[in-house]
């Protein structure tokens, strides 16, 4: 015979020990009273801190210098951006001497404190842009200000230190250069005095007839020199009397001979001739002033904006006050321009002296490479010239980078602008009451959410029944006939509880 065993379980609930509940009440109670107190104790007794910021900018800004030497070359220097480099941020070496501890040190010197007491500033960069935020932290308004302060003196100082110190070995490694180059220009100096010495020739004017061609010439060329440097003497009077040059006069001219800008020169000054008596009588603000104001700026942007036309460049009212040809002396006739005139007429006659000396000179050049091509000796002097020349270049040059060395005080420290001052705060940046109630809160809520959780685990299920019930196989019959009945069968498991 053969019988099917079905289980059936069956919970029941043991009823959790007395008292376990109020111990849960209790270790709540006195967790959130304990933390509460913590929070409210910290409100109560933590010093404000303030904190004190401002704002630097590092220019985006290149120069360059270009210098001519005459008849021996030129030499540049080259001021970069500090932002040429894709790869590095000067901000970010900045941001490290800001921080660093000769600053803290220096400002906390300053301020008469310790460098624990002043403590670390904050240095931020703030990106695709060149400025910089500093922020200083004090147990007062007044002193986290005072700190700012001392800390960006001191960062300037440090920053001057350093591009002295840089100065000081860029201009060593010049010096040594320097130093050469004068050598090799007093050899050569001495090799060519040797040589005028010992061969008694000393130019091209003791070689036959083509030796006195070109003294011929030089004297001409000596003669026009005079007449040039008169030239040039009378130019310059005239110029600095009216300090003003040649193109300015033919720009004054040009203006002078323009209706339209002469009408808007008028126009302005009888608006500002009308606003000055006006002034006089009635406020900044009265209508009439407005409206004198409105036309004189009017005549003054139309004078701008003609004179700007006629010249090709733009101008302001200096510069036309400059230009202006509206003296008149005692006959009527324009004083000024007189004087303009005698400018226009020496900067032509300087121009003709100078294209005559630039004739002569390519004659006595022509005469003196002929010349040279014949004597072997006149050769060898002009070697020595040029030996020499080279020499003078390159002492200039050493000579020029040192100076242009000398202008450039900021190396590979670039420039600082300082754009905010220290601020004072208005209120301490800490401690926020709104974060501590905030996190105390949170922690309340952790320590109830885990008592709650640990009281119903104790509640959880350990009793249980297990009743089984057996029934016969449908093909099993009893030796009389009949059918076994289904019988039923419990058992009992008991669990006790943690």
């Amino acid at each position: 015979m053969t019988q099917t065993f079905h289980p059936t379980t069956t919970y029941s609930e043991a009823a959790p020990p007395r008292g376990r509940w109020l111990w849960f009440l209790i270790t709540g109670v006195i967790a959130n009273v304990a933390l509460w107190s913590i929070a409210l104790i910290y409100l109560k007794t933590a010093e404000p801190a303030y904190v004190s910021g401002l704002s630097v900018t590092l220019p985006n800004a290149g120069s360059e210098t270009r210098i001519d030497l005459p008849q021996i070359g030129n030499t540049t220097s080259q001021e970069r951006t500090p932002y040429d480099r894709p790869n590095s941020d000067p901000r970010e070496g900045y941001k490290y001497i800001a921080t660093s501890k000769p600053v803290i040190d220096a400002a906390a010197a300053e301020l008469g404190i310790s460098s624990g007491e002043f403590g670390r500033p904050r240095v931020e960069t703030i990106d695709n842009t060149t400025l910089m935020e500093l922020q200083v932290e004090g147990e007062t308004p007044e002193q986290a200000q005072q700190k700012a302060i001392a800390l960006y003196d001191a960062f300037q100082e440090r920053l001057n230190q350093l591009r002295i110190e840089e100065r000081t070995r860029r201009d060593s490694g010049v010096q040594r250069t320097l130093q050469d180059a004068q050598r090799k220009l007093e050899t050569a100096q001495a090799r060519l005095s040797q040589f005028k010495a010992s061969s008694g020739l000393t130019s091209g004017n003791q070689v036959d007839q083509l030796a006195t061609n070109i003294e011929q010439l030089r004297s001409q060329r000596a003669v026009l020199f005079a007449d040039q440097q008169q030239a040039n003497a009378q130019l310059r009077q005239i110029s600095g009397s009216l300090n003003i040059s040649s193109n300015q006069a033919a720009d004054a001219f040009k203006l002078g001979a323009d209706q339209l800008f002469q009408q808007n020169l008028s126009d302005y000054s009888q608006a500002s001739a009308s606003l000055n008596a006006l002034s006089q009588q009635l406020g900044a603000n009265h209508p009439i002033i407005v409206r004198e104001r409105t036309r004189q700026e009017a005549a003054r942007d139309a004078m701008l904006n003609r004179g700007r036309t006629v010249l090709g460049r733009a101008v302001d009212e200096t510069s036309l006050a400059q230009l202006s040809l509206a003296s008149v002396n005692q006959s009527g006739s324009s004083s000024r321009e007189g004087l303009f005139s005698q400018v226009i007429t020496a900067q032509v006659d300087q121009q003709g002296l100078t294209a005559r000396a630039a004739e002569l000179d390519r004659q006595i050049s022509l005469l003196e490479g002929r010349l040279a091509r014949q004597t072997q000796s006149l050769s060898t002097l002009e070697a020595l010239n040029r030996d020499v020349t080279i020499s003078e270049a390159l002492f200039s040059s050493a000579l020029t980078r040192l100076d242009l060395g000398a202008s450039d005080s900021f190396g590979s420290y670039p420039q600082t602008q300082l754009l905010t001052e220290p601020s004072l705060p208005s209120e301490p940046a800490g401690p926020k009451p709104i974060f501590v109630i905030f996190g105390a809160t949170i922690g309340s809520l952790l320590i109830t959410t885990g008592l709650i959780t640990l009281w119903l685990r104790g509640r959880r299920p350990s009793h249980y029944t297990t009743i089984g019930s057996f029934e016969p196989d449908a093909q099993t019959v009893l030796w009389n006939g009949s059918v076994p009945e289904k019988t039923t069968a419990a058992t009992e498991v008991n669990v006790e509880s943690k």
